[in-house]
């Protein structure tokens, strides 16, 4: 076949391929359009989640009759003048080729006046093709309505999901802008009904709680870093705090909210080992860095960016998150501030005090008040029971350990591997393709922690050493054990930290198991010196706490 100049219809639906997905992607480029033209309020109103009706109305400064026409062609932009232009882009849009693709995959109307016109123009067509063209009064600003999206490409229509789903993906975009944008006002719509309601606001607390609730929002932690001219400043949630997905995850990038995944790993990297595997924190980070350092013309619909530096911008987010989360206001109302203890002994795995070694190899020392109070006693052998002037809490003994062994084994692994225990006769594990692959991913770090394994022919792995801290367990069991807790797709690539806190639960003291009071005292000191005493390394809470006021409130009602 012989080289041909295409079409320009085919090359705006090639482009609308790139830059519309889907209504979502048309609700994001009309709306970043109205936020680039100044716009202080902006309405969206979709029928079937934008498949059929989308309609974005702002009160920007608008376009006159000799720009609109020109707005519909392809690479026609205010936003760009010189080759420079391109190197330090302040606008969220800038290629010109949004709104030309949308056209040629649709039935359209854009309706725009200058402010200071006396009237304003309007462009109605489809497939890109303008065949009205009307002078009309109306507000300064400018409203796109797109009707039968993808129309003339059924392929495409085919792949769009039911109109709930293609709804939720119009709203999370909008979302998120609102939450870039706090001082524009957002209002979404669907078949009439509002969807989306988020007044003008003063600042991104505001805004946050305008989406996201006011109960929640009350619970964030405020972010705040400013170092190597990259500024970190948003709000977060503490790690009691979480979703079952990552769509309340949000990075702001110089005004425009990017999916950029290294970014999301550096934001969960700050919150590893503190949440579940399977669950999310709520974050909004607002990152600003100079124009020059960040490129944003690297995706067709300028979702991912490109740093100058990009290891310092995912290192300020993970710093500024870690400053946020250690603040002794992630948990409220705790009472007294931590005191200086004594330096920590040796934990093991806890049996009753009459039939074991004494958890803590160290001469008693003196217990002066911690933040948790005065050790009174167990509960069930299981919760240990502490008292202040102003509250009762309840510590898990098992998570408490488990944290305060998480602690210590990730402060020594900072000097050396940890010590092991050679097995006295050796363990041959036979082991499937899987799980021997799945093995060899988490070697590394299992052999850090004190574990030695060696190949011994095709199929079969042989364990010689464990760490000291588990030489308790049954060495073939515990080995079963490491691949199912790390066979979860859903647990991400291998880190150091999930085969430490792995580590630390087995290692832990278990539930029903009688405590010595020194043993007790001694476990609350221990978990006074950790960064964070409020959650295990797996997320679980290991303080619950009930108000010295709350109980006298109930005891007066009752009698």
């Amino acid at each position: 076949m012989r080289i041909r100049r295409l079409p320009d219809t085919l090359v705006n639906k090639i482009a609308a391929g790139e830059v519309v997905e889907r209504p979502a992607s048309a609700v994001k480029e009309l709306v970043e359009n109205a936020l680039d033209a100044g716009a202080r309020s902006i309405a969206v109103d979709l029928r079937d989640g934008g498949a059929a009706l989308l309609r974005v109305t702002d009160d920007g400064h608008g376009m006159t009759a000799e720009e609109l026409p020109l707005a519909l062609e392809r690479h026609a932009t205010s936003k760009l003048a010189r080759d420079e232009d391109l190197d330090a882009i302040a606008t969220l849009g800038f290629r010109g080729e949004a709104l030309a693709a949308i056209c040629a995959v649709s039935r359209f109307t854009v309706t725009s006046r200058a402010r200071g016109a006396a009237e304003g123009l309007r462009l109605a067509g489809e497939g890109g093709v303008v065949n009205q063209r009307l002078s009309v009064p109306g507000e300064a600003g400018t409203t796109v309505e797109v009707h039968d999206l993808f129309f003339n490409t059924p392929a495409r229509l085919k792949f769009l999901k039911a109109p709930a789903t293609e709804l939720s993906a119009s709203l999370r975009m909008v979302g998120q802008l609102a939450l870039a944008h706090p001082a524009t006002q957002f209002r979404v719509t669907n078949g009439g009904r509002a969807a989306l309601t988020a007044p003008a606001a003063a600042d991104l607390r505001q805004r946050v709680g305008a989406l996201w609730g006011w109960e929640t929002t009350e619970r964030l932690l405020a972010v705040d870093r400013v170092e190597h001219g990259v500024q970190v400043a948003g709000w977060a949630s503490p790690p009691d705090v979480t979703r079952g997905g990552r769509d309340d995850i949000v990075v702001i990038i110089n005004g425009r909210p990017v999916r950029d995944p290294a970014l999301l790993q550096a934001v969960l990297a700050a919150y590893r080992p503190l949440l579940p595997r399977d669950r999310f924190p709520l974050v909004v980070l607002q990152v600003s860095l100079a124009p020059h350092d960040v490129d944003v013309n690297v995706h067709p619909t300028k979702a991912w960016v490109r740093f100058r530096q990009p290891r310092l911008v995912q290192e300020m987010l993970v710093a500024a998150l870690h400053d946020a989360l250690r603040r002794p206001g992630v948990v409220p109302s705790l009472g007294a501030e931590p005191r200086a203890a004594a330096p920590t002994g040796e934990l093991g795995a806890g049996a009753a005090p009459s039939e074991q070694a004494a958890l803590f190899h160290e001469t008693p020392a003196p217990y002066i008040a911690t933040r948790f109070g005065r050790v009174l006693g167990q509960v069930q052998e299981t919760f240990i029971v502490a008292t202040t002037d102003e509250e009762v809490f309840f510590l898990d003994q098992h998570v408490v350990h488990e944290r305060v062994i998480f602690e210590q084994v990730r402060a020594q692994l900072d000097a050396a591997p940890l010590a092991s225990q050679a097995l006295l006769f050796v363990e041959t594990l036979d082991l499937g393709p899987a799980a021997r692959a799945l093995l060899g991913r988490w070697r590394q770090p299992l052999e850090r922690l004190g574990f030695a394994f060696e190949e011994f022919g095709a199929d079969a792995v042989v364990l010689r050493a464990v760490p000291t801290l588990l030489k308790g367990d049954e060495p073939k069991r515990l080995v079963e054990a490491i691949l199912e807790e790390f066979a979860d797709p859903r647990a991400g690539e291998p880190t150091l930290d999930r085969a430490v806190a792995f580590v630390a639960c087995r290692a832990a003291i278990k539930a029903n198991t009688p405590l010595a009071a020194e043993e007790m005292e001694r476990l609350v000191a221990d978990l006074e010196l950790t960064e964070t005493p409020y959650f295990c390394p797996h997320g679980r809470p290991i303080v619950s706490r009930v108000s010295m006021h709350d109980i006298r409130r109930e005891l007066k009602r009752t009698w």
